[in-house]
Parts: C-alpha cells; sequence; structure tokens
C-alpha cells in the first residue's frame, strides 16, 4: 500500500493492464449473466460496438445495466490493485480512454449521445466509489502485530537509572565492578550518579 515516491512505470503499467483485464472480463460475465435472464443475444457487439447502448430497446437497456454495474465492481478492482485515492481518478479515465480507443477500431468513433452518457457516468462512478474505497482502506489502523515488519528502525532503549544504582548490581563484582569503581563511570562510591 505505501509505494515510494519515485516514478515506477512498471508499476503504473501492470495496474493499468490489471485493471482492464479485470474491466473487460467482468463486463464479460455480468453480459453473460443479463443476457441469460432477460433472452437478450450474446455478442461482442454489445462490448465494442456503440450502437448496442441505446435506449430504444430492451437489449439496449441490458447492455446499458452490466455497464452501471461493472463500474461499481471496476471501483473494487481499483481498491485492490491501486491501492490509492489520488490515483483512482486517473486510472478510471485511462480505462475509459483505452475503451473508447477499442471502441473506435471495432465499429467506428461512437456518434450516440446515450453511449457517451453511459460512459461518462461509469467514469465518474468508478472514479468516486473507488476513492471512497481506498480512502477507507488508507484511514485503517495498522495493527500492532504487523508493527515491527513495517517499521525498520531499531528501538533502543536505555537502561533505567533505579537498575544501574541498585545495590545487587553494585555488590556484583564480576561484570559490573567497574561501575562503582570505575573513573568513567557516572556513579560515585555511594552508588548515586555524580555529574558529568
Amino acid at each position: 500500500m505505501f509505494y515510494k515516491h519515485t516514478w515506477d512505470p512498471k508499476l503504473i503499467i501492470g495496474q493499468i493492464i490489471s485493471v482492464q483485464c479485470l474491466y473487460y472480463a467482468i463486463l464479460a460475465g455480468l453480459l453473460y449473466i443479463l443476457d441469460s435472464i432477460f433472452l437478450a443475444p450474446l455478442s461482442l457487439d454489445q462490448m465494442f460496438s456503440f450502437h448496442a447502448l441505446n435506449t430504444s430497446d430492451s437489449f439496449g437497456w441490458v447492455v446499458i445495466v452490466a455497464f452501471l454495474m461493472n463500474s461499481v465492481f471496476g471501483s473494487i478492482c481499483l481498491r485492490y490493485i491501486v491501492e490509492r485515492s489520488k490515483k483512482c481518478l486517473d486510472h478510471a479515465a485511462t480505462v475509459m480512454v483505452i475503451h473508447l480507443v477499442l471502441v473506435w477500431s471495432f465499429s467506428g468513433f461512437p456518434r450516440t449521445a446515450s453511449w457517451w452518457v453511459v460512459q461518462i457516468i461509469c467514469c465518474i462512478v468508478m472514479a468516486i466509489v473507488g476513492e471512497y474505497l481506498c480512502m477507507r482502506k488508507e484511514l485503517m489502523d495498522i495493527p500492532l502485530s504487523r508493527a515491527r515488519e513495517l517499521d525498520s528502525t531499531p528501538i533502543l532503549i536505555p537502561p533505567q537509572l533505579s537498575m544501574l544504582s541498585s545495590p545487587k548490581l553494585l555488590s556484583n563484582r564480576t561484570g559490573y565492578s567497574n561501575l562503582s569503581t570505575g573513573s568513567n563511570s557516572p556513579l560515585n562510591q555511594s552508588g548515586d550518579i555524580s555529574p558529568v
């Protein structure tokens, strides 16, 4: 979730390809389900022809509903793939621009108002819902069990002064005898801390 602040084109290209592939896979699944329910003919024209998005017949409404539902699922993809709220609008617009290029190459430049209205609404829904989901993920608390994994800063805890001045440590002559008698020690003979 936390990225470096450097330009990483491999990551961005991978995210674009992943979101685009999932966008079309989910759209194809939704069209298959809705076509099975409403007995509409399933074809690639429903995805890549601007003539299929019309409001004049029921088959056009099936395609419109599939695109609108797909924009919600696309925002869920943004939450898990992009993970940054400020990048959701960029990725949603990229999905729609790539879709425009594919539609243009498949059936010509879109000339119907219904296609443009549906695509703009889908882009807005995908961006806003994606930003909301990513913001919720960004605002989640970091669990303390993962704090050691996420933080690489070593924590050095100095020994407590009460431990250094305890009579047990001062009387131990094996490892800590220089605490009370050494010249570099901040402790004087009585066990108190002398000013340095």
